[in-house]
């Protein structure tokens, strides 16, 4: 059996590791060079998709903080909740990175990236009103 101070420990670092990998990622993809944009409309199309699409996980994100604790939970619950508001978030930073090599464009990258470390934010935040026991 998994104690809740053990699965919200694994969640710290599971949320460390995507802030510091979406870092990564982003900046490593900034440093090369693709070209500028081939169709200024696809690029604007990208930053409104990853923009959508980053606060509805912002959203989620939110709505976790804003509930978390309320109610008890098994760790399993607990856990399984966590890493389907993470995947939901990185949605956002995934499209923004995909938009980089289908439009050479940057800034829905920048967009993806902030949105998802804000997400993060509030799903470690949220973790932290989880009662241990």
């Amino acid at each position: 059996m998994i104690d809740m101070v053990a699965v919200k420990r694994v969640l710290r670092q599971l949320t460390a590791g995507f802030a510091v990998a979406a870092v990564v990622i982003v900046a490593v993809l900034a440093g090369v060079r693709l070209g500028d944009p081939q169709s200024p409309d696809l690029a604007d199309g990208a930053v409104l998709a990853v923009a959508v699409v980053g606060l509805v996980g912002l959203v989620i994100a939110a709505l976790w903080y804003s509930h978390a604790g309320e109610r008890p939970a098994s760790p399993a619950q607990v856990q399984s909740g966590f890493i389907i508001r993470i995947a939901v978030a990185e949605l956002g930073l995934l499209l923004g990175v995909m938009a980089i090599f289908l439009t050479g464009a940057l800034l829905p990258a920048l967009i993806g990236l902030g949105l998802f470390l804000i997400s993060l934010l509030l799903l470690y935040l949220g973790l932290k009103q989880i009662p241990d026991a």
